[in-house]
Parts: structure tokens; C-alpha cells; sequence
């Protein structure tokens, strides 16, 4: 990301305001663009499409919720090893092999999505709608349309088309909040999801557009390199997994022991906590636009001047170059603390009015509180995540993510357990614990890490 990152920087330091609006908005739909669309457009048709989905709104709504949950969790890991691929053909200058690894992850993608939908609705029956085979076919549609657009985030970092991607999006959610509308009353809930996914598909196939015009497909082959990298690169598998896993499993054990089941299915779903968590994650969008533009872009400049000519440096001047890298760490990851902090302590303080405008009024303000300190602590986890894989710490940040879905999942079932019912407590408790150890590793080998980086070479 950090090259998109640079060109990004280049813009704000225009200095206009409307340099600053548009880093923002590009900003926040290359860091979260399908995030951001799927709350807003749910948002969107709970409010102003009831109708499209009255046959049955809370199955519209939970499949939406299920399917983003499940494409992070078991996609998490895919996302990480395709963008170290990307990254590393971009390093060796080899661009021709980058068009031919999109279109072999796509194949694996559709396939082992269409895979993992059917299984899944196996154990369901959705006789609870008139016309439930539309909705099979259009939940498979809507599964693999939202892995395809997490891939396309990738892919859209290595372009410069900004205003176009931006376009692409916001035509993306038209479509979806359009499809709903008219298939929604034709079918019911079964046509709203499927406008719902052809509207997502409308993302892919525009970014798919942009892309081939700066990366163009001059063989139409399967790229069995990339492929190998699921094998030479199991940590970042693992790391993306873990990752997606810490975040979800709490949602997922209240689902099962608080929620509500959608007869018939083997849905859940815990409106308390649901609604809190997607808006609260939304909080997490403007620190992560600063940590692309600008703390990222920093820190991966004085990285690159540390890492180039190491083998070849004086020691003198590799002790200057690390130590220029790690102030600017330092002052990077102090100046995102800094911005994130105060933009969630003025949310903390202002918590009913959030919510009144957003439209949940009735939700505990307690709750919304909690999520939202946790969120602050899950985007350092998040930012200092990546600093290791700069320093390919490997080690520690397979065991951090680890450790951050171990101890959410234990204190999650240990709260419950003493019959303690405080949804967000164990997330947030459980991102300071990764935090910390996160923050702890990278002040014990950053130090050394010129000393690391000798020993395995």
C-alpha cells in the first residue's frame, strides 16, 4: 500500500481543503471501500427500501452480515499471501506476471467460493421465503462477488486511477441499492439479494476495467508461481486467518449463546451487539487513511534507505539509516496514537448523538462506548502488525494474532460462563493484550534488527 500511499502524500501536501477532502475519500475506499459499502448501503435499505425486503428483512440483513464476516475469516489469509506476491513482482520489475495472478486467484476464488456457499446452504432450509432458490443462487453470487472485491483492493493499490476507483465504488452501491429496489419487490428477499450482488459485481467488473488498462492480460495463462506462494509463505496465511478470526470469534459465540435463530437456518444474530460493532468499526477508517498517506509512507522510505544496501553500508551508516528508521516509527505510530485518539475520545463523549444520528437511538450507549475504545486498540494491533512484516518478524506476528483470537475466544466463554453479559469487553480487552505484546516485540527487536537481518543472511 505504500506506493499508493506516496501518491496520496503528494496530493495533501497541496495544502487546499479540497486536497485533504479528496486524499480522504480515495483514502477510505482503497483501506476499506467494500467495508464502507456494505454499512452504508445496509444502512441505506434498511432505511429507504423496507419494503424491498419486507418478506423477511432480518434474513436480508444476516446473510449480508454472514457472508463480509465469513469472506474475512476464511479469506483473511489468501488477501496477505496475494499482496506479498504483488509486492514482490513490483520489486523485481516482472509486471507482466501480475495481470495472469489476478485472473489464477480469481479462478481459485469463484471455484472454492461457489464450494464452501453450497455446502453451507446444505444445512439450511429457507422455506421461510417464496422463492428460495433464487435466494441459494444468489447468496453464491453475493459470496463470491465480495471475495473478488477484497482481491480487487489489492490490485487497486498498484494504480493511479484514484477518481475512477472512487467512481467505481459509488456506481457499485447505486447498483446494489438500485438491484435491491426492483428485484426486491419482483422477488422478495431472494431478488433483493441478488440486485444486492449484481450491484457488487458491478465493483469487480469496473475495477477489472481500470485495472487492464494500466496492467494489461497478454497471456491468458494459470500463474502457478503465485500459487506456490500459499506454500512459501504459511505464515502470512496463517497471520491473515488468526487475524480475521480474533476479530469475529466473539460475535460469533454471542451469536450462538445470546442471538436469535432465523427458523429454518443456521443463522444468528445479536442486534445489540451487531449494530454497534459495524458502526463502530467505521471509527477505524480515519486512522487507517493517516496511517496509509502518511505514517506508512514515512516509515517505508527510511525503511527502503535501511534495507537496500545493508550488505553493503559501512557500519556507520547503517547505524544512521536504523536509527532514522525507527525514530520515524516512533514518531509516525505517536502521531497516529495521537490522531486516532482524539477523533475516538470526541466519539466517546458524544456517543448518544452518534447514535441518534445514525438512526440506533435505542442502542446501549455503554456498549457503543466499549466498542469503540477496543476499535482504537484494534487498529494499533492492525498498524503495528504491519511494522513487523516490514521487519519480517515473522515469528511474532503469527503468534500475536494467535494469541489475539485465543484470548478473545477465552474470555469471551469465561465471561459468559459467570454469567456475565458485557458484549464488546472481551474484544477490547483482548486487542490491549495483542497491542501490547505487539508494541513489546517490535521495542525488543527493532533495536536489533540490523543484527537479525545479519544473522540469516
Amino acid at each position: 500500500m505504500a506506493g499508493i500511499g506516496f501518491e496520496l502524500y503528494r496530493i495533501l501536501h497541496k495544502g487546499t481543503l479540497g486536497s485533504i477532502l479528496k486524499v480522504f475519500f480515495l483514502g477510505a475506499m482503497i483501506v476499506a471501500g467494500p467495508w464502507i459499502l456494505s454499512v452504508l448501503s445496509i444502512y441505506v435499505i434498511q432505511k429507504y427500501a423496507v419494503s424491498a425486503i419486507a418478506e423477511h428483512p432480518a434474513l436480508f440483513t444476516v446473510t449480508i452480515v454472514y457472508i463480509y464476516a465469513f469472506s474475512l475469516f476464511l479469506y483473511g489469509g489468501v488477501h496477505y499471501v496475494f499482496s506479498r506476491y504483488i509486492a514482490d513482482m513490483l520489486y523485481i520489475e516482472d509486471r507482466d506476471s501480475i495481470p495472469s495472478a489476478l485472473v489464477t486467484i480469481f479462478i481459485v476464488i469463484i471455484v472454492t467460493s461457489a464450494l464452501i456457499s453450497y455446502i453451507f446452504l446444505i444445512f439450511n432450509d429457507f422455506e421461510i421465503i417464496e422463492f428460495h432458490a433464487l435466494y441459494k443462487v444468489s447468496f453464491i453470487l453475493l459470496f463470491a462477488a465480495v471475495n473478488l472485491i477484497w482481491i480487487m483492493l489489492v490490485y487497486v493499490a498498484l494504480l493511479k486511477e484514484y477518481n475512477k476507483i472512487f467512481f467505481s465504488y459509488l456506481a457499485g452501491i447505486a447498483s446494489s441499492i438500485g438491484g435491491v429496489f426492483y428485484y426486491g419487490k419482483l422477488y422478495g428477499v431472494a431478488g433483493a439479494l441478488l440486485g444486492y450482488a449484481l450491484g457488487q459485481f458491478v465493483i469487480v467488473i469496473l475495477l477489472l476495467a481500470i485495472s487492464h488498462r494500466s496492467y494489461p492480460l497478454k497471456l491468458l495463462c494459470f500463474n502457478k508461481d503465485m500459487l506456490k506462494y500459499f506454500r512459501d509463505f504459511k505464515y502470512l496465511m496463517a497471520i491473515g486467518m488468526f487475524f480475521n478470526m480474533a476479530i469475529w470469534i466473539d460475535k460469533i459465540i454471542y451469536w450462538l449463546t445470546y442471538g436469535i435463530n432465523i427458523k429454518g437456518t443456521i443463522y444468528y444474530y445479536f442486534i445489540e451487539y451487531d449494530i454497534p460493532v459495524f458502526l463502530g468499526f467505521l471509527t477505524m477508517i480515519p486512522g487507517l487513511v493517516y496511517f496509509l498517506v502518511v505514517t506508512e509512507s514515512i516509515f517505508h522510505r527510511e525503511y527502503t534507505k535501511f534495507i537496500k544496501n545493508i550488505l553493503q553500508d559501512t557500519l556507520r551508516d547503517i547505524k544512521s539509516n536504523k536509527d532514522a528508521m525507527i525514530g520515524s516509527l516512533k514518531k509516525g505510530f505517536s502521531q497516529l496514537i495521537l490522531f486516532q485518539g482524539v477523533w475516538t475520545f470526541g466519539l466517546i463523549f458524544n456517543t448518544k448523538k452518534f447514535l441518534q444520528f445514525m438512526g440506533y437511538g435505542s442502542i446501549d450507549p455503554g456498549i457503543m462506548i466499549t466498542i469503540f475504545i477496543a476499535v482504537f486498540f484494534h487498529m494499533l494491533a492492525l498498524t503495528m502488525q504491519i511494522y513487523l512484516l516490514y521487519l519480517e518478524l515473522r515469528k511474532e506476528a503469527v503468534i500475536s494474532t494467535i494469541l489475539y483470537f485465543a484470548s478473545n475466544a477465552f474470555l469471551t466463554l469465561l465471561f459468559i460462563y459467570w454469567g456475565l453479559k458485557m458484549p464488546g469487553l472481551s474484544f477490547f480487552m483482548s486487542a490491549v493484550i495483542c497491542s501490547l505484546y505487539t508494541a513489546f516485540c517490535l521495542y525488543r527487536k527493532a533495536a536489533i534488527i540490523d543484527y537479525i537481518i545479519f544473522n540469516r543472511t
